[in-house]
């Protein structure tokens, strides 16, 4: 029996592609999955290839380099950071190589485009009827202490999810949100110099209040763990 195994990590990381279009050469920010993955015949006596916990443990130091950080600023990403690149450098840099390392996939968690999708109500979240969608963006917490990895430049595939009173007409307008927060450093957005998910939540719903939408709730979500719910002012 030969079995193949998958250990899916996920680094917070911001950078620029000069080798990318306009909007690819400005400072955004990404949510990388990187699967390490392993393959052979099973140990008789334990019954795996390898521990999982080894196979984090291997990637563990690289990881520590790219996570909340700005890819270009590490030597062999500086110019080139596209996910062929980024997977040849952490390649190059899985040493020892195990004899069960079969390899390393690097993908991006957002949609790279704007994707809107309508949710259905979500009683058991207290959540109505909504629409999602994703952007890629850069930002930093500078005001926290130096030994705070948030304060370091790193970025997000942010996951957005806005409902409202009235959602047929709200899409249009997301598309414009979606334009002033992807691909960029949300720290040059003016009201997110301190660009937290409460911060963004609270921004979104006065954008929204302004063009006349009578918003119910805005998500925030920076990692497939971690979002804020915001529902206005007067919400208990």
């Amino acid at each position: 029996m030969r079995a193949h195994l998958v250990k899916v990590m996920y680094v917070e990381a911001a950078h620029r592609n000069p080798l990318g279009s306009a909007a690819q050469q400005r400072l955004h920010g990404h949510s990388y999955r990187i699967e390490v993955l392993a393959s052979g015949a099973p140990d008789a006596q334990v019954g795996w290839v390898v521990d999982f916990a080894e196979l984090k443990h291997l990637f563990a130091p690289l990881y520590a380099r790219l996570d909340h950080a700005c890819l270009n600023d590490l030597p062999g990403l500086e110019v080139d950071s596209t996910l062929p690149a980024l997977r040849r450098w952490i390649v190059e840099r899985l040493q020892p190589v195990p004899v069960w390392l079969e390899g390393v996939r690097v993908s991006i968690v957002g949609d790279l485009r704007f994707a809107p999708r309508r949710l259905a109500e979500d009683p058991a979240r207290g959540l109505p009827e909504r629409i999602a969608f994703t952007f890629e963006a850069a930002q930093s917490l500078p005001h926290l202490p130096v030994d705070h990895h948030c304060r370091k430049i790193h970025g997000h595939s942010y996951r957005m999810e806005v409902g409202a009173r009235n959602l047929d007409p709200l899409q249009t307008d997301l598309e414009a949100l979606y334009q002033a927060f992807d691909h960029r450093y949300l720290n040059d957005v003016p009201g997110l110099e301190i660009a937290t998910c409460e911060r963004i939540c609270e921004w979104v719903w006065g954008w929204l209040q302004d063009r006349n939408h009578q918003p119910t709730v805005v998500l925030t979500q920076e990692t497939e763990t971690s979002q804020c719910l915001y529902f206005g002012e007067n919400a208990v």
